[in-house]
């Protein structure tokens, strides 16, 4: 393991955190609040944290040379999964040093679960955090949606460094995920653009809606990364508006799909886009679920009104599939029926190359494929039958990955609900709470209901969920390999 080489992309990343801080130092002068006894002010807390992420990035970058030796792929991983977890270190001062979090696990589980898009928060009262803070929420959500690897990915092979296996390991589906053009720099550029689009374009629409420009620029943060961090203790509910939920709705939807079929799009390759099998059966998916979900609500007699039935669950199926997390209905509050099927949705998760979390619709696609083959070799035992997605044969070593991932997911899965539970946490809680970090979706059942609250785990449950969150961020792999000797000798 080539450790300097390490340290030295994780120093250029600090230091373009530390230029990142400029934003919320900004909306926190804009919105001046005199800081909390004892405590420091935002612009003082900020302006600490980019003066120290600054210092040192630059002491990493300088004293570090990546020498000549090339970036391999366990490099791409340590780079990665360490750069989360040191930027969320960071992440974490500004809520600490104001006062927002008295404990610095809170302060650090609320900014893990913004940079890896989770939305599990800590928080009780968000309507009484200073904008500032509640800005620099929603912001670490949107850095974390595409990742501030992948925006290093532009500005890395200016400065000589390899970025390949970043991409790798940082890009939801990892290797699968097709580059658009054949330097990874222009595919990062290209990827950022679309993100950017999707950003303004929700930003403007939200704003037509009557939103505050504060509150559409921290939602439109949330969404399009798939957060669910708001600006409100009632999350989308405060607004009380169907056409906010919509717009909402929509750009969900939107960033659950794998970006580089936005840029298809935008290009009129929308032929590329229809016959994508993933989107195919992300959407069909969806619209069962949903027609499900509707049906039984009304069926139940949950509520007589067949349009706040079918509102209430398109919202929270869309948020709970793309693992968004924002919530207009307490969905704990629903029949036992749907409420586990809504744990079930949250584990199937979005698209490959998007910014939702969890398994990914890919990832099942290809599981029920594979159930159909062995089906199908049993009666036909020397039939060589090909795993295909559309029109292409998925390689051999594809399909052990995907086997392997899932087998790791469930386990980690269980182990951590043991774990939960042997705290004194409920059984529902403790699966869903694990359901909800691990594929970065925020809300769950019992004491973390729709709204995501977490402030009641204890101690050592919270360190195990922040392990889950980066966990599921990192798609387990990435985690795992560190903690494997072979992967640190040379």
């Amino acid at each position: 393991m080539n450790v300097k080489a390490i340290l030295n992309v994780i120093g250029i990343l600090l230091i373009m955190l530390s230029g990142i801080l400029l934003l919320p130092i900004g909306v926190s002068l804009y919105y001046y609040q005199p800081a909390h006894a004892h405590y420091l002010s935002e612009v003082n807390a900020f302006s600490m944290t980019l003066a120290i992420a600054c210092f040192l990035g630059l002491c990493f970058w300088k004293l570090f040379p990546p020498g000549i030796e090339k970036l391999r792929d366990r490099e791409g991983f340590a780079i990665v999964a360490f750069s989360w977890a040191i930027i969320s270190l960071f992440g974490a001062l500004p809520f600490y040093l104001t006062g927002a979090c008295p404990w610095f696990v809170d302060a650090f589980f609320e900014s893990v679960s913004g940079f890896t898009t989770t939305g599990a928060s800590i928080f009780k009262d968000i309507d009484s955090l200073p904008k500032g803070i509640l800005f620099w929420r929603s912001l670490t959500q949107w850095l974390g949606g595409m990742g501030i690897i992948m925006l290093s990915l532009a500005i890395f092979p200016v400065l000589g460094i390899g970025s390949f296996h970043l991409f790798k390991a940082e890009v939801p589906g990892g290797s699968n995920v097709e580059r658009i053009q054949p330097r990874l720099a222009e595919t990062a550029k290209i990827l950022w653009k679309a993100y950017i689009v999707l950003t303004c374009l929700e930003i403007v629409l939200l704003r037509l809606g009557g939103v505050s420009f504060f509150d559409a620029v921290c939602h439109t943060f949330s969404t399009v990364s798939t957060g669910g961090f708001s600006t409100h203790q009632a999350s989308v509910n405060a607004f009380n508006s169907l056409y906010v939920e919509s717009v909402i709705v929509l750009f969900m939807f939107l960033g659950g799909i794998n970006f580089v079929l936005h840029y298809q799009a935008l290009n009129g390759n929308f032929e590329v886009v229809y016959k994508n099998p993933e989107l195919r059966f992300y959407a069909g998916f969806i619209f069962v679920v949903t027609l499900m979900t509707a049906s039984v609500l009304w069926w139940t007699s949950f509520n007589p009104n067949l349009g706040t039935v079918f509102r209430s669950a398109v919202f929270t199926v869309v948020s709970l599939q793309t693992t968004t997390g924002f919530a207009t209905d307490d969905f704990d509050r629903w029949p036992d029926f749907l409420r586990m099927l809504m744990v079930g949705i949250m584990i199937v998760g979005g698209c490959s190359g998007s910014t939702s979390g969890s398994l990914k619709a890919i990832r099942i696609v290809i599981l029920y494929k594979i159930i159909v083959r062995e089906l199908q070799k049993l009666a036909q035992p020397r039939a060589i039958i090909p795993v295909k997605v559309g029109q292409k044969i998925v390689e051999p070593d594809h399909l052990t990955n995907i086997v392997g991932l899932t087998l790791l997911y469930f386990g980690m899965l269980i182990l951590n609900s043991l774990f939960l539970s042997l705290l004194g946490l409920n059984l529902e809680t403790a699966v869903s709470a694990t359901v909800a970090t691990l594929g970065n979706v925020g809300p769950g059942l019992g004491i973390v209901g729709a709204s995501g609250d977490y402030a009641s785990i204890p101690f050592l449950g919270k360190w195990a969920l922040i392990l889950c969150m980066l966990m599921g961020r990192l798609e387990i792999y990435g985690v795992v390999l560190l903690f494997l000797p072979m992967a640190w000798k040379k």
